[in-house]
C-alpha cells in the first residue's frame, strides 16, 4: 500500500511540474527563480528559454533545472519555439497521446509534420525521459522541415569515446547536432543514451538559436511575392538513404546507411586492407518506378551481426555490382519489408567500342553460349577485371574468357561482356 502511494504521489508531482512549466505567466528572466544563480553553467540558457517563452518556472520562483524532461515536455518546448496554433491540432495521431493533454497539439503538430514518428506500435511515449539522442533526432527533423542549415561534418561521434554507441538511427542527426553547437560532451562522452534536464534542454536551445533562427510553422498559404525573380534550377537530389525509425531500430551496429552511401559514392580508403574506389554512376530516386533496371540486395538487419552484412561490405558490394554492369545510374533504399538494403542500378545500353569488338571477334565459343544482355539485370556470375593491357590484347582477354565459360564453367549457355572503364573488361555469365 506505502508502494502505491509513493507512485500515485510521484505521478501527482510530475503531473504539477507539467502543468506549471507550461501554463504557469513566464517571468521575464533567470533572476525571478532563487534556484537559478548567476554564475551557474545554465544561468545564460534558462534565461534565453523564458524570455523566448519557450517554457517557464515550475513556481513564481523556483524553474527546478535538475528536473527530468520528458518526451512530451520536449515535444512541447519545440511547439512553443514553433509558435503553433494549438486550435489547428485537435485530434491525436498515438494511442497514448489523449486529445486535451497539455502536450498533445504539439506532438500531433510534430507528427503531421514528420518531426516525430513516436516509439513504435502506434505509440509516442510522452512520459518517458527524453534522451540525448532522441533530442538530436527531433530537432534535426524539424531543422529539416524549416529549411536550416544541414551540413554535418563526417567523424564527429569518433571523437567520443563512447560515440559508437549512439543508435544507428540517430547517428547522422548527432553528428549533425555537434557539427553546429547543439549538443556536445561531457566529462569527455557523449552519453547519447542518457536523458536530459530542464536546464540542460534550455541550453540546447540556447545553443541553436542561431542555426533555428526564424524557424516556426511554415505557412500553409504564402502570400506570393511580387514578380519575383525565377529561380535557377534546382540542383539534383542529393543522395540521401531514406530510413525509417523503425529500419534503424532494427539495423545493427555496423550497419551505417550514412557511411555505407559514402562509401559507394567516394569510395573506402581507411582500411588499406580492404579498400575501393567509388562509383562513377549518378543518383537517380526515379529507378524505383523504371522498367529498364535491376536490384540487388544485401545487409538484411534480421540477421545478427556480421561484417558480410556491413556498412563497407554491402556498399564495395554494390559497388562491384555497378562496376560489373556498367551502370551510370543508381538508387539504395532501406525498406522495412525488405528487411535488407536494395541497390537499384541501370545499366547503360552503349555501341561496343573498338576494342571489345575486337575481342568478341576473337573469341572462340561453342554455339551453345549466347550473347545475352539480360544478365545485367539478373544477378549472374561474374569474372573481371580483365585489362586488355594485361592479357596482352584482344585475343588474351578472349582466351580467358573462353577458360571461364569453357573450362571453369562449362555448363553455363548465356554470357555478356561490359566494358565499364576503356579497355577493361568484365564477363557475366548463367
Amino acid at each position: 500500500m506505502k508502494r502505491k502511494v509513493k507512485r500515485l504521489f510521484a505521478l501527482f508531482a510530475v503531473c504539477v511540474l507539467a502543468v506549471n512549466m507550461f501554463a504557469m505567466p513566464g517571468y521575464a528572466a533567470a533572476e525571478n527563480f532563487t534556484d537559478v544563480k548567476p554564475g551557474a553553467w545554465y544561468y545564460t540558457a534558462v534565461d534565453y528559454a523564458v524570455t523566448e517563452g519557450l517554457f517557464s518556472g515550475t513556481s513564481a520562483t523556483t524553474f527546478a533545472p535538475n528536473s527530468p524532461m520528458t518526451r512530451g515536455m520536449f515535444v512541447k518546448v519545440l511547439g512553443n519555439k514553433a509558435q503553433i496554433d494549438s486550435a489547428d491540432y485537435p485530434t491525436s495521431s498515438f494511442s497514448d497521446v489523449k486529445q486535451g493533454a497539455w502536450y498533445a497539439p504539439c506532438v500531433e503538430w510534430a507528427a503531421q509534420n514528420g518531426i516525430v514518428n513516436g516509439t513504435g506500435n502506434g505509440r509516442f511515449s510522452p512520459d518517458q525521459s527524453v534522451t540525448r539522442e532522441q533530442m538530436a533526432v527531433i530537432l534535426y527533423k524539424y531543422a529539416e522541415f524549416t529549411d536550416c542549415d544541414m551540413t554535418v561534418r563526417a567523424g564527429m561521434l569518433d571523437k567520443f569515446p563512447d560515440g559508437g554507441k549512439t543508435s544507428g538511427y540517430a547517428k547522422y542527426a548527432m553528428e549533425w547536432a555537434i557539427t553546429h553547437g547543439l549538443l556536445s560532451g561531457s566529462d569527455g562522452k557523449l552519453d547519447p543514451q542518457g536523458t536530459a534536464t530542464r536546464a540542460q534542454v534550455a541550453r540546447i536551445f540556447y545553443n541553436s538559436r542561431e542555426l533555428l533562427a526564424g524557424s516556426g510553422n511554415k505557412p500553409v498559404d504564402p502570400t506570393p511575392s511580387p514578380v519575383p525573380t525565377p529561380p535557377p534550377s534546382p540542383a539534383p537530389d542529393e543522395p540521401r538513404i531514406l530510413i525509417t525509425d523503425e529500419v534503424r531500430a532494427k539495423l545493427k551496429p555496423n550497419q551505417d546507411p550514412e557511411k555505407l552511401l559514402d562509401y559507394v559514392l567516394y569510395g573506402k580508403h581507411d582500411d588499406p586492407t580492404f579498400a575501393y574506389d567509388g562509383t562513377t554512376a549518378k543518383w537517380d530516386p526515379a529507378l524505383t518506378s523504371a522498367d529498364d533496371t535491376g536490384r540487388k540486395y544485401l545487409g538484411s538487419w534480421e540477421n545478427v551481426e556480421d561484417e558480410i552484412r556491413g556498412s563497407s561490405a554491402v556498399a564495395n558490394g554494390f559497388v562491384q555490382m555497378l562496376t560489373r554492369t556498367a551502370s551510370d545510374r543508381f538508387y539504395i533504399t532501406a525498406d522495412v519489408a525488405d528487411g535488407c538494403f536494395c541497390l537499384y542500378y541501370h545499366p547503360v545500353e552503349v555501341p561496343d567500342s573498338q576494342r571489345l569488338k575486337e575481342v568478341k571477334a576473337a573469341l572462340k565459343l561453342p554455339d551453345s553460349k549466347k550473347l545475352a544482355r539480360s544478365l545485367c539485370y539478373e544477378g549472374a556470375g561474374w569474372a573481371g577485371p580483365i585489362p586488355l593491357e594485361a592479357y596482352g590484347g584482344a585475343r588474351g582477354v578472349a582466351e580467358k574468357i573462353e577458360y571461364y565459360l569453357c573450362d571453369m564453367h562449362p555448363y553455363t549457355t548465356e554470357y555478356y561482356i561490359t566494358e565499364p572503364e576503356s579497355g577493361v573488361f568484365f564477363l557475366l555469365y548463367g
